[in-house]
Order: structure tokens, then sequence, then C-alpha cells
């Protein structure tokens, strides 16, 4: 399975890069929403890219499944 690719990017006052989950294809938005609930989050929007590469190497594992 391809993984959607998310580029990081920095923000003033972030301690670390960012990702833009938005950008993600609906199903993989859900995913990734579901594994972050419960997390901190540094913005109502973006990410921390760290999480993403969590993310993906939980899929890759096949931990989470994408339907």
């Amino acid at each position: 399975m391809e993984l959607p690719y998310l580029e990081e990017f920095r923000m003033v006052g972030a301690a670390f890069p960012l990702v833009d989950p938005p950008e993600l294809p609906p199903k993989w938005g859900r995913s990734f929403d579901e594994f972050m609930r419960g997390q901190s989050v540094p913005h109502p929007v973006y990410m921390y890219a760290h999480d993403w590469n969590s993310f993906c190497v939980r899929v890759k594992q096949g931990d989470i499944k994408i339907d």
C-alpha cells in the first residue's frame, strides 16, 4: 500500500515540524483522526510530523488498516 505524502513545514512557535492532514484522502484522514484521538496537538489543523510518521509505521506494520 502506498502511503500519501504530507510535506513537512515549520511554523513559528511550533517545537517540531508539522504536516497538514486536511490534504489527505478522506479514508486516510478519518484513520489519522482516530489515531490522534487523545493526543496533544500544536494547532487546530496541523499535526506534528512525528505523529504522522508514527501513524505511517503502524499502517506499514499492519496495526492500522485503511479500508
